[in-house]
């Protein structure tokens, strides 16, 4: 078959791009309406406040837990979102967005990529601990650098709609 014509190229992208961007649709509306009704029938809490405990210990505070949450559990690029969100709402505070970006932008994908590396033959058992720990420890070394801040107001979280 030969080259395409660029008005084909040009269909074909746009096919492409629709079928991605309905994904993403079918995908994040559902995570959004889930997080939306969970913070309106006040379980949010219930949730946001074992993962808080789970992290207190590396520095992380309570309003950093909820973007933390969205971000291993649904994502870096959900997880930037709200990080983005809570910041702009004066929830977290410079270090915290700093923090959490830190400690996603090495953990993300734990679950994707560590599939990924055993299909390849690594050992899942060294992999996965390996990427936690690494994780941990950067995000509590750099912690020791960052001056601690208070946020700039006292804001609920933000609003998902």
């Amino acid at each position: 078959m030969g080259p395409l014509s660029p008005f084909a190229e040009l269909f074909q992208s746009l096919v492409s791009f629709l079928r991605v961007s309905l994904l993403v649709l079918l995908i994040v509306t559902p995570i959004i309406t889930v997080m939306e009704l969970l913070r309106r029938y006040l379980l949010y809490d219930r949730i946001v406040r074992p993962l808080h405990r789970l992290f207190s210990w590396m520095g992380i505070r309570r309003e950093s837990a909820v973007a933390l949450f969205a971000g291993l559990l649904f994502g870096i690029a959900y997880g930037g979102g709200v990080i983005l969100e809570e910041k702009r709402s004066g929830a977290l505070t410079r270090r915290d967005a700093l923090l959490v970006g830190i400690f996603l932008s090495l953990s993300h994908a734990l679950v994707e990529d560590t599939l990924l590396f055993a299909a390849i033959g690594a050992n899942l058992a060294v992999i996965l601990p390996a990427r936690i720990v690494f994780s941990v420890l950067v995000t509590l070394v750099l912690i020791g650098f960052l001056p601690r801040e208070r946020p700039e107001r006292a804001a609920p979280p933000a609003d998902f709609g």
